[in-house]
């Protein structure tokens, strides 16, 4: 698939939906970080705790790419998950909703 041109405008929506959709899947990782270590009662349970935080961390920097070649896949990946919504990606082009939309269709 060639890479997607973004205008200034669509770039300023790319920000805005990327750094939504982060925020939202770490506000949900930062409540579960605080369910599992309120639950822990046993010194072992910290490093459970701390498998969970090392796990998310890896897949957060994996799926948040904000290159601009990249964004196509993110954002389809993204919604595809259901971290995004098309009514999010409003304004964008034509094109990049097409791309985005095939690859969230994966």
């Amino acid at each position: 698939m060639p890479e997607a041109n973004w205008s200034a405008s669509e770039k300023k929506i790319a920000r805005r939906v990327f750094e939504t959709a982060l925020q939202r899947e770490l506000s949900e990782i930062m409540a579960e970080f605080k369910a599992r270590a309120a639950s822990a009662k046993e010194p072992e349970d910290m490093w459970a705790v701390q498998s969970y935080l090392a796990k998310s961390q890896r897949e957060i920097e994996s799926k948040y790419d904000y290159r601009y070649s990249q964004l196509v896949v993110v954002f389809g990946r993204l919604l595809r998950e259901g971290r995004l919504t098309e009514d999010e990606l409003a304004g964008l082009g034509e094109e990049n909703l097409s791309r985005i939309q095939r690859v969230a269709s994966f």
